[in-house]
């Protein structure tokens, strides 16, 4: 069985991957309207094609060093119990098909797993960290992201 991953660089040359299927779009990095009192990878929304959506940076989420966006800067969109979230990656490279056989089990730290891990595909000339992008935005974050859409459905309003 084949599995599309979408993959994109970070930090140190760390490479990690999305199932393409929970990505909704790959965009520029537009405007970032700050939203006060959330959680620091929570940057706030943006108003992507008329809809108003929060944005994480995932370096931050993953507790990897912050850098500043450059031209390589994506926003990739993906859908969370039915609310789309702006990743922000340092950028998107390539859509990857990957062998059932070359994704190896989440490994474990003090005998316990990464939850948002999904696994770790063994390519010929790197390693994929495959990420489970609901388990990565669980608990704070999607009550953040839940507060950050609350707050843009009252602004609507107005």
């Amino acid at each position: 069985m084949v599995t599309k991953f979408f993959c994109h660089g970070s930090l140190y040359n760390e490479y990690f991957g999305i199932n393409i299927h929970q990505i909704r779009s790959i965009g520029i990095l537009q405007n970032i309207t700050k939203i006060p009192k959330t959680i620091s990878c929570v940057k706030g929304i943006t108003n992507l094609r008329g809809n108003v959506i929060p944005v994480v940076d995932l370096r931050e989420r993953l507790s990897m060093e912050s850098t500043s966006y450059t031209d390589q800067t994506r926003l990739v969109v993906v859908t969370i119990n039915d609310t789309d979230v702006g990743l922000i990656v340092d950028a998107a490279n390539e859509v990857l098909d990957i062998q059932e056989e070359q994704i190896q089990p989440t490994p474990t730290v003090n005998g316990n797993s990464i939850e948002f891990l999904a696994g770790i595909a063994n390519l010929e000339n790197r390693i994929l960290i495959l990420l489970d992008i609901e388990k990565l935005l669980s608990s704070d974050v999607v009550i953040q992201l839940y507060k950050c859409t609350l707050k843009r459905k009252s602004m609507s309003r107005k």
